[in-house]
């Protein structure tokens, strides 16, 4: 079973937020943790999730590039020294969820450049085994969007989370559904075209004989019947203090810590996040949560910014860990 909640208690430690398709982004992360890494100042790079999806044009979204270029490096170097978190952009590839904003549609372009790779179950593999959650013995807790009270009350469920499971159950569902055909109509009519044309749009599959064709119709039927779904995309889309008044926030986030700090290597005193555009390359949500933008969400993208940080010693404020952080442009 992959670790969703991973402990991790010495070493100097690389932290980037959100990459986004941004190749150049990546590239200058990568370069400055390998350089690092061969003269013994770093141990590691935890990329906090969303990893994919460009909000520019198709030649500049290299996600994919990007992603099989974390994996070599995991394959390659020994064990935890490249930990990638499970971000909201990541999580529909799993279920095949369409994920859009606005006039943006992100899922489908990454469905295509899976497809035509001939990497697409090595890459979801992949965001399958990802954690969700890393918990330090320097008191600074890591993941990508936040804190969540669906998962300070579901602490077990998210540390026994199995994504495959869920599928093969609705898979027996649908194969023991007498009319599929039903669901593929009412998914058709609810996005107003043919089930086919959505299919072949959003999970690149040509014919209805591809084995993924009725994935559409899955995750429908997941997102409105999974409790466990419900979590993950509860805890991967939080909107933290932009969805709560402050001091309910801080309630939460101290509830939050708390929670994940039974059986930690110590108490969990901070929490580092991504997921939501800051001015500059990082923002003091509270005296207890840092959230930073490396690449695609700080303002401007040269303000990026990631944190170097030792996590066997222990941090005693804010400041210590704002001064914590560089930049690479």
């Amino acid at each position: 079973m992959p670790e969703r909640i991973l402990d991790l208690t010495s070493g100097v430690t690389m932290v980037v937020s959100d990459i986004h398709g941004d190749k150049d982004a990546f590239a200058r992360y990568a370069s400055r943790f390998l350089r690092l890494r061969a003269t013994k100042k770093v141990d590691r790079m935890l990329l906090l999730g969303d990893i994919v999806h460009s909000e520019g044009s198709a030649d500049q979204d290299e996600s994919l590039a990007i992603m099989l270029d974390i994996m070599r490096m995991q394959k390659v170097l020994p064990p935890h020294s490249v930990v990638a978190l499970l971000g909201n952009h990541e999580m529909p590839h799993i279920y095949g969820v369409t994920l859009a904003k606005g006039r943006i549609e992100y899922t489908p372009r990454f469905e295509k450049a899976m497809a035509d790779s001939g990497k697409r179950d090595e890459v979801i593999a992949f965001m399958q085994d990802m954690p969700f959650y890393v918990r330090t013995a320097s008191g600074v807790m890591f993941t990508h969007a936040g804190p969540h009270g669906s998962a300070t009350a579901n602490i077990d469920v998210i540390r026994n989370f199995d994504h495959q499971h869920i599928l093969e159950e609705f898979d027996q569902l649908l194969r023991s559904n007498p009319q599929p055909e039903q669901l593929r109509t009412l998914y058709g009519k609810t996005m107003g075209m043919s089930y086919e044309t959505l299919a072949k749009y959003y999970l690149a599959v040509n014919t209805p004989d591809d084995p993924r064709y009725d994935h559409l119709v899955r995750a429908m039927m997941i997102s409105q019947q999974s409790r466990e779904f419900e979590l993950l995309w509860d805890i991967l889309f939080t909107r933290c203090e932009l969805g709560l008044p402050l001091p309910l926030y801080q309630r939460t986030l101290a509830t939050f810590l708390d929670a994940f700090s039974v059986d930690a290597p110590t108490h969990q005193r901070f929490l580092v996040t991504g997921h939501i555009p800051v001015n500059g390359g990082h923002t003091v949500v509270t005296d207890s949560h840092l959230r930073i933008a490396s690449a695609a969400h700080a303002r401007p993208r040269e303000a990026g910014e990631y944190l170097m940080i030792d996590l066997g010693k222990p941090v005693e404020n804010m400041a210590a860990l704002e001064g914590m952080l560089e930049c690479v442009f």
